[in-house]
């Protein structure tokens, strides 16, 4: 074979060589523009659309797939400013409707002192013990209000977390409301174990966990005459559980019970109705502490709130 054929082998090869980078190229140039064409598109605010490549390139398809998980995580990051943004304005709407309330009923009752002349002497004591009593309630609210804000300001880091025993502290918690128990005639239905029921946590945050879930069934529960406590251990967890036999919470608002000024006002009762944070403070303090609580409703049979700590 001469020279002259080698050479038309060679350039022929070249030729090949520079086709095939060329059209690689022309692909590579196609990808660019159709990832810049659905850039453009997600910027106008269409991000149900994602990077889709027709390539063998093995480094073009990464690069849309990388792409594709990071406008996958800016649509969660919107969807969750604008859950946020909703339960702001949610949040706010309830708290004027908290705070207005019960502070209009208040003025009302003092101007009716003021200038109220016909009023007896046992009228203005009632009037008096009425607005002492949407004061109370006021200051409790707010008090609610600057406690969760403090909590979900705090880091679950800055807590203190000891080893506690929880059946001390449960026994401590329901003798703090003999006086309730004994006004509603209810005798609390008591399972505590004699001995220690440790976990690792927070005494003072626990105290408040149970003094709210007591409370709570107290409030919501009293109909059913019938109010329980149960501390036990389960696997590597210790359990609180607090129980009423009462109205009980609908399965359309049991799982929003823990959410903030969520007052499950037609399950619970609109008399009763609270402010909403208790619940959603609760479970706070129990995240803290690297805990759950949980709440299971069988409308007029059992609700039960459980809180868990690591044991």
């Amino acid at each position: 074979m001469g020279a002259e054929t080698w050479l038309y082998i060679l350039l022929a090869a070249l030729a090949l060589i520079c086709a095939y980078l060329l059209a690689r190229h022309v692909q590579l140039k196609k990808d660019i523009l159709k990832l810049s064409a659905t850039a453009r598109e997600m910027r106008a605010g269409n991000f149900n659309l994602r990077y889709r490549l027709r390539t063998t390139r093995a480094d073009t398809l990464a690069l849309g797939g990388e792409l594709n998980n990071l406008t996958d995580s800016f649509q969660a990051a919107m969807d969750r400013a604008r859950f946020l943004e909703e339960d702001r304005k949610r949040m706010v709407s309830n708290i004027s409707h908290d705070l207005r309330t019960p502070l209009t009923a208040l003025l009302g009752y003092i101007e009716a002192l003021r200038w109220d002349g016909t009023l007896s002497g046992e009228e203005r004591e009632d009037f008096l013990r009425i607005a002492a009593e949407k004061g109370a309630g006021l200051q409790r609210l707010l008090q609610e209000f600057f406690e969760l804000a403090r909590l979900e300001e705090e880091s679950a880091e800055d807590v203190r977390l000891e080893a506690v025993d929880l059946a001390e502290l449960a026994r401590a918690a329901l003798l703090g409301f003999y006086p309730e128990f004994t006004e509603t005639g209810i005798a609390p239905v008591v399972s505590i174990p004699e001995g220690p029921v440790f976990a690792r946590g927070n005494p003072d945050y626990i105290r408040r966990v149970l003094d709210n879930l007591v409370s709570n069934a107290l409030r919501y529960g009293r109909d059913g005459q019938m109010i329980g406590v149960e501390v036990y251990h389960e696997g590597d967890h210790a359990v609180v559980e607090v129980w009423d036999n009462g109205k009980g919470i609908s399965p359309e608002d049991l799982p929003y019970i823990f959410e903030r000024l969520y007052t499950a006002e037609a399950s619970r009762g609109g008399a009763l109705r609270g402010s909403g944070l208790g619940l959603t403070i609760a479970r706070n303090l129990a995240e803290k502490q690297g805990g759950r609580i949980f709440a299971e409703s069988a409308p007029g049979e059992k609700t039960v709130f459980s809180f868990r700590l690591p044991a």
